[in-house]
């Protein structure tokens, strides 16, 4: 009678000793959490620098010397301009124009909160060039866009008061990066805050 052939598991070979079986094996446990944590590690830092690669930075620039465009080169003008500083393009989310808090949906409001008498007498209407509204704008690294420019109005007083406060206007800009990171820029402080999401301002900025 032949006899059935059985198989028979092999045992993984081992040092002889148990607890240097138990130290080496626990030792490449280690190792392998090791392996794993730096991996995890440098991709979080490659998010990090990808991002900073693409971080915006946006500046408030007020002046007064502007060209229009008309063949007239730079000329004397009231006026902000968003730029975009920074290495990435910055989408514009919501953009708020103020005056001591007050905010002002356009220029036109704008100077009848800061230069209009109340007792001024009847004053022309205003004759500005305005950018429109900027919301889900994207502003290229390096680029710049212009919210509203107001030539030199001779003998319009409002005119002249704007021009001596144009520093002295607010105005707050979220943006977000390509990644969805968004900033809040405040035209009264030097560095942009990150937030969670742009908020909706209660009287945006619409330039019309």
């Amino acid at each position: 009678m032949e006899e059935s052939a059985h198989g028979h598991a092999h045992r993984p070979h081992g040092t002889g000793f148990h607890w240097l079986d138990i130290s080496l094996a626990l030792s490449a446990f280690f190792v392998s959490l090791v392996s794993i944590g730096l991996a995890i590690h440098n991709g979080r830092t490659m998010e990090k620098l990808v991002a900073a690669n693409s971080y915006p930075n946006i500046d408030v620039e007020p002046g007064n010397r502007f060209d229009f465009g008309d063949g007239l080169g730079l000329r004397p003008a009231v006026y902000v301009s968003l730029a975009n500083t920074g290495i990435g393009p910055a989408r514009l989310r919501s953009v708020q124009l103020s005056w001591q808090g007050k905010p002002a949906a356009d220029l036109a409001a704008l100077v009848a909160l800061c230069c209009t008498a109340q007792d001024a007498p009847s004053l022309p209407k205003l004759d500005f060039w305005r950018s429109g509204d900027l919301r889900g704008y994207m502003l290229a690294a390096g680029q710049s866009v212009n919210l509203y420019a107001w030539p030199e109005a001779l003998g319009d007083p409002r005119w002249a008061r704007l021009n001596a406060l144009r520093a002295q206007v607010g105005l707050e800009v979220c943006y977000c990066s390509v990644f969805d990171e968004c900033y809040v820029r405040d035209s009264g402080r030097r560095e942009p805050t990150r937030v969670g999401a742009c908020p909706a301002p209660a009287v945006p900025y619409t330039g019309e």
